[in-house]
C-alpha cells in the first residue's frame, strides 16, 4: 500500500511539473494557467480573517511572481540611469522593486470580487521573443478593464531545457506600468540618485509590511 501510495504522489510530481515545463512555452497558456491558479486560491482566501492581506500576499509570490521577470523590468523602470549605477546598486534596486511589485500585486488583488478574467485566444508565437497577450477583467457592475500583458522568451543555456516566457510589463488601458515608473524613477533618481530610490522602495516595501501586522 505504501509504495502504491509513493508511486502516486512521484506521478503526480512529474505530471505537474511536465504541465509546468508546457505551459511555460507558450504565452497565451502561461497566461491563463497562471490566472486559474490565481484566482481559484484567491476566491478560498477569507477577507475578514486577520491575516488576509498576507494570505493574498503568499498568493503573490507562489502563483505570479516566479513568472514575472522582475529584474528586467527594473532594468527598464532605470532607463538611461541604468548607466550610472554600480553592478551592487543594481542588484539591491532590483531586490527591492521586486517587493515594491509584490506589495503592488497584492493590494490590487486584495480588491478582487470574483470577477471574471476574460484572456484572448492562443494565437503562433512561432519566430517572437516578445508578445503581448490581451486579457479582459469583467465586472458585471462596470465596464470591463482592457489589460494587456508583456511577455518577452528567455534562452536557457542548457540544451536540454526548453526556452521559457516571462511576464515583463501590464498595460491596463493603454498605460503602461513600467513607462510610467520609468518616469517617476527618472525624475527621483535626478532629485536624490540612486541609493536615495533605492531606500524610497525599501520605506515603501517596510511600510506595506507594517501595514499588514
Amino acid at each position: 500500500m505504501f509504495i502504491r501510495r509513493l508511486m502516486l504522489v512521484v506521478t503526480l510530481l512529474f505530471s505537474v511539473s511536465a504541465l509546468a515545463e508546457q505551459v511555460n512555452e507558450n504565452p497565451y497558456r502561461l497566461m491563463s494557467y497562471v490566472a486559474e491558479q490565481t484566482f481559484s486560491r484567491l476566491a478560498e482566501v477569507d477577507r475578514d480573517a486577520a491575516d488576509s492581506a498576507q494570505q493574498i500576499e503568499d498568493i503573490v509570490r507562489e502563483q505570479l511572481m516566479p513568472h514575472i521577470d522582475y529584474r528586467y523590468a527594473s532594468f527598464v523602470v532605470l532607463g538611461k540611469q541604468i548607466k550610472k549605477t554600480t553592478k551592487p546598486q543594481r542588484v539591491e534596486f532590483t531586490a527591492a522593486f521586486k517587493e515594491y511589485l509584490v506589495s503592488t500585486y497584492t493590494q490590487a488583488l486584495g480588491q478582487y470580487k470574483q470577477q471574471q478574467v476574460n484572456i484572448e485566444p492562443e494565437r503562433s508565437v512561432e519566430g517572437k521573443s516578445k508578445v503581448g497577450v490581451k486579457a479582459q477583467f469583467v465586472d458585471g457592475e462596470r465596464p470591463p478593464i482592457k489589460l494587456e500583458f508583456k511577455f518577452r522568451k528567455l534562452k536557457n543555456k542548457t540544451p536540454d531545457s526548453p526556452d521559457r516566457w516571462l511576464a515583463y510589463d501590464l498595460i491596463a488601458e493603454g498605460v503602461s506600468l513600467l513607462s510610467t515608473k520609468q518616469s517617476e524613477m527618472d525624475s527621483l533618481i535626478r532629485a536624490n540618485g540612486i541609493d536615495g530610490v533605492i531606500k524610497l522602495l525599501q520605506d515603501k516595501n517596510f511600510a506595506a509590511n507594517e501595514s499588514k501586522s
